[in-house]
């Protein structure tokens, strides 16, 4: 129990008026205003007495925290706070709530007033930063006397946590709508194509369109007419993701989401559409922390996904891509579409280049690499000075020995898909589901 600024400030002005008392008395005035001071003085110390033996030795006061059972990476979630009042007389407090650091939280701390004997619910929003766990401590509650003198303050409920998972939100809001309309949604365009996958599907009469290889003539003897072999893609095909969770990996575009992130939630959007699509889907990391997730088909196995990756980190080590892909060809050496997620840097040329011929060797290997807006940016802005000038010729050079280096890679057979971190998860998706309906793998 101890004071409240709401007392502090009484005692305060009482000294101030008490100050200026004595100098009146000082020139012989003021006996009047003495007395007045006098039983200003005596009227604190009863009510500060009156206050603080109204107040109880011990609150009934309860407190429950409902969290989201997980939440997503930049986007809001709402945190609710139940208070319970047990006693017959209102209560006045401040409440705040102990949240991680991995968390932004708005609207705290917060005053409110509860009436006896009642419930009473508080809800809050907190913003994601960082994924992985976030463990919620006590709640503070400063509570305040009946007159506001005193305050006392308590530590209520009990630790709770939640998991902050990558921004999976748009695979759920969609995850209703059919495959086509959903990728539409995004801006991908699909053509389709009728009856070229490599998988026989069935028999059927030749149509208008059909090409003569497709014809079975075997049965179109036996039927007397023209019969055509129907195929369908492939469906029993892998797609395995190469993470780069290395310091190229930690930029952040204008202090928000880092690359690391963005390139997760482009892998889980990815991942989720190709194990729709019927495909096998993989995962490993490569850095200081290594990941390995096996191939696995149908779609609920998201889940399996999002709760092995939901709090990989990138870090300082420096990305190896030839280790990284001979530690993976000593997991799998069954054909399938490699899709390596990095930040290309042209320091990287050489190791890269080996890495994707040994990958090539026995897979189908897709790069997609996310470049820096800082690029963009620079090189739109007028060049106005000398120092603009400078600043604009050395970003273009660097930009186009970039460029040179994502050119020999699709030189050598390797699909490059080269996106700033906002865009990436939609060129992710359009270049897999072009491999895809051109049976590519």
């Amino acid at each position: 129990m101890k004071p409240s600024k709401k007392l502090i400030k009484v005692l305060f002005v009482l000294t101030a008026l008490g100050g200026l008392v004595f100098a009146a008395r000082l020139f012989g005035h003021g006996e009047a205003l003495a007395d007045l001071w006098w039983l200003a003085a005596a009227m604190v110390v009863f009510a500060c007495i009156w206050d603080f033996w109204r107040l109880p030795k011990r609150f009934e006061l309860e407190i429950e925290r409902e969290l989201p059972h997980n939440m997503a990476l930049g986007v809001r979630s709402q945190i609710d706070i139940t208070l319970i009042n047990k006693h017959d007389f209102p209560l006045k407090m401040e409440l705040t709530d102990y949240y991680p650091d991995c968390v932004d939280a708005v609207n705290l701390p917060v005053e409110l007033a509860i009436e006896g004997n009642s419930k009473k619910v508080l809800s809050y929003h907190v913003l994601p930063a960082v994924r992985g766990e976030a463990a919620f401590g006590q709640t503070w509650v400063m509570i305040f006397s009946q007159l506001g003198l005193w305050q006392k303050t308590q530590k209520l409920g009990i630790p709770t946590s939640t998991k902050i998972y990558p921004n999976f939100a748009p695979i759920f809001q969609s995850a209703g709508i059919g495959l086509e309309h959903q990728i539409a949604q995004m801006g991908v365009h699909m053509q389709h194509r009728r009856g070229e996958g490599s998988d026989f599907h069935q028999l059927r009469e030749f149509r208008e369109g059909d090409s003569l290889r497709q014809i079975d003539w075997n049965a179109t003897s036996r039927y007397r007419k023209p019969i055509s072999r129907e195929y369908q893609d492939e469906q029993d095909q892998e797609v395995i993701f190469l993470l780069d969770s290395g310091r190229s990996m930690r930029s952040k575009e204008e202090g928000r989401i880092s690359h690391f992130d963005h390139a997760l939630n482009a892998l889980i959007l990815t991942s989720y559409i190709a194990l729709r699509q019927g495909d096998a889907v993989g995962i490993m990391s490569f850095g200081s922390e290594k990941r390995y997730i096996a191939p696995m088909k149908s779609p609920t196995r998201i889940n399996h996904i999002l709760n092995q990756l939901y709090d990989l980190q990138s870090d300082l080590t420096t990305s190896d891509y030839l280790s990284a892909a001979q530690h993976f060809l000593s997991y799998r050496n069954k054909r399938a579409l490699v899709i390596l997620i990095t930040n290309v840097r042209e320091e990287d040329t050489d190791d890269l280049v080996t890495a994707t011929r040994l990958l090539s060797n026995k897979h189908k290997v897709m790069v997609a690499s996310l470049r820096d807006m800082y690029f963009d940016n620079l090189l739109s802005k007028p060049v106005n000075s000398f120092n603009d000038a400078l600043s604009y010729c050395g970003t273009l050079d660097s930009f186009q020995r970039r460029s040179r280096l994502l050119s020999k890679l699709q030189k050598s057979g390797v699909v490059v898909a080269d996106s700033t971190p906002t865009m990436l998860h939609i060129q992710l998706v359009k270049k897999y589901l072009f491999l895809k309906r051109c049976s590519r793998f």
